[in-house]
């Protein structure tokens, strides 16, 4: 079938039950003239039908075609589809086969704003007849509460024959996917195939296909994920009629060159604080104008706002003020579980800068953490790869935003949201605890622990503040956990010196290491 096919439409068994009793309600009979005459009076509204002569043939439409409308065994044009609806009084929409399998989609509440997204998303599928879109962001953002909210457009809806969606989140094969796919879009003809044979039915067909969950594919095996990515340059080079979303944490790199004509990316950013006030709102949390700008601040993944309004609502009975007096920013395990997710998806370059901008509390300039990596033993060795492994952070995962100093607006500072900040420091403490008991207990020191390639307390020429926030932070957490388990301070001192004794020993006495151990005694 061709790009240029006209679009048709066929009838569900209960939309041939409404069309016979209003067929009857009207009283004429099948073979009547003058159904095919007031639909054409609808199709070529210019033309004078009352003087044509009285003869089926004249019509703009065929008797055949209104019998066939009539069994509904095959699908017939569109538009005398819907011409015949009207004649009957009908409207279309309530009679017609919806091809729509939406039970891998997500069952969500309300939603809010994000309207100049789903305005963009809607033009690129119906005015742009867009071939793939990319809608990336961090997990918990609403990639698929915004895709769920763009379904219920019935313009979008109504645009294609077939509507799918699936998720990848259990990373399946892909010859298990294209048989789901193909299954689906055969009606159940068709019992398997490959891709060739799916881009046969997206160029017969309009075909709106979700793919969620991207990012479980891009860990899978190189042969497995070479397969996917062989899929989406097909989707988007190819010509057909159909569309592909495709929902993903991280920005797939395999088919970042083919943006451009019919193929889009939305980065989906934190919901506006108006939206977020909306939403506070919604879940019964009350508080000043400046409360709930306060706790906007500290809170945009609405995800993890859900998770914390919850346990406002049920700690502080949804004040606002209650809770902001006892804490700024919560961390618990099931935000802690989430976060861990997003971060099993980053490479070591990246941990180790995210850690670095964490230890300067959201206020590391270019420079700074050049000179911060430069002096490690990290895998960052020059400064192309802190240029691209930060482009990977802001763009391709949206861990990592940008700020422009208030001291020199020449200058962007790299910041961290402040849940990611809270979890990173945790992270960051409990990894550095962890590295040097196991290096009390080993006496193995590999080069690679925390608190050789990274240093607690940076160089922060005239910024006490920042100094005293690293030792309350990172310092004393880590004293304090080490204390705990070593119940002797005398035997912490011992074993610290130990250490230092051993990395002088082995020649990886950095400055770092050297610095830490210090600030630990």
């Amino acid at each position: 079938m061709s790009m240029n096919q006209r679009p048709t439409l066929k009838a569900s068994e209960q939309g041939k039950r409404l069309i016979k009793q209003a067929r009857i309600r009207i009283g004429w009979i099948i073979a009547d003239d003058r159904w095919l005459k007031e639909v054409s009076k609808i199709l070529e509204p210019n033309r004078n039908w009352e003087e044509l002569k009285k003869s089926k043939e004249h019509y703009s439409v065929s008797y055949m075609t209104w019998k066939r409308f009539l069994a509904a065994n095959v699908p017939i044009e569109a538009n005398f589809f819907k011409a015949f609806c009207q004649v009957l009084e009908l409207n279309w929409e309530d009679l017609v086969i919806r091809n729509i399998d939406l039970s891998a989609a997500p069952r969500l509440s309300n939603f809010y704003g994000r309207t100049q997204e789903l305005t963009k998303l809607q033009q690129w599928l119906i005015e742009e007849h867009c071939r793939l879109v990319v809608i990336h962001g961090v997990g918990g953002i609403g990639k698929s509460a915004l895709t769920c909210q763009l379904l219920k457009n019935q313009n979008i809806v109504n645009r294609y024959d077939y509507i799918i969606w699936r998720s990848l989140d259990s990373a399946p094969s892909l010859q298990e996917l294209l048989t789901e796919l193909i299954q689906f879009l055969s009606q159940g003809q068709v019992q398997e195939g490959d891709i060739s044979q799916l881009m046969q039915y997206l160029r017969k067909y309009r075909c709106l296909l979700v793919l969620d969950a991207w990012e479980e594919i891009i860990d899978r095996s190189s042969n497995e994920h070479r397969g996917y990515s062989e899929l989406l340059k097909r989707v988007a080079k190819e010509t057909h009629q159909s569309s592909l979303l495709l929902l993903s944490r991280t920005k797939p790199i395999s088919i970042e060159a083919l943006e451009g004509k019919l193929v889009y990316f939305l980065k989906l950013g934190d919901m506006s604080d108006e939206d977020v006030k909306s939403f506070l709102i919604e879940e019964e949390l009350a508080g000043t104008e400046n409360e709930l700008n306060k706790f906007i601040r500290n809170y945009k993944n609405p995800l993890i706002i859900k998770i914390v309004a919850k346990k406002v609502k049920n700690v502080c009975g949804g004040k606002i003020s209650n809770f902001l007096e006892e804490i700024s920013t919560v961390i618990d395990d099931v935000i802690t579980s989430f976060l861990d997710e997003q971060f099993k998806h980053l490479s070591q370059k990246e941990i180790n800068i995210i850690y670095w901008i964490a230890l300067r509390r959201n206020s590391a300039s270019l420079i700074q953490l050049r000179q911060d990596t430069v002096r490690s033993i990290s895998e960052i060795s020059a400064p192309v790869d802190l240029f691209n492994t930060l482009d990977s952070l802001i763009a391709r995962h949206s861990l990592v935003d940008k700020n422009l100093s208030e001291e020199d607006d020449s200058k962007f500072l790299y910041i961290l949201d402040l849940v990611i900040l809270k979890y990173i420091t945790n992270r960051f403490v409990e990894k550095c605890y962890e590295d040097i008991v196991k290096t009390i207990q080993n006496q193995v020191i590999t080069g690679s622990e925390l608190f050789i390639t990274h240093r607690f307390i940076t160089e922060n020429p005239e910024d006490d503040q920042l100094t005293q926030e690293q030792i309350k932070r990172i310092v004393k957490p880590i004293q304090e956990k080490l204390y705990n388990n070593l119940q002797n301070r005398q035997r912490l001192e011992e074993e610290l010196t130990r250490i230092r004794s051993t990395l002088q020993e082995k020649n990886i006495l950095t400055d770092y290491a050297c610095q830490n151990i210090l600030s630990l005694l």
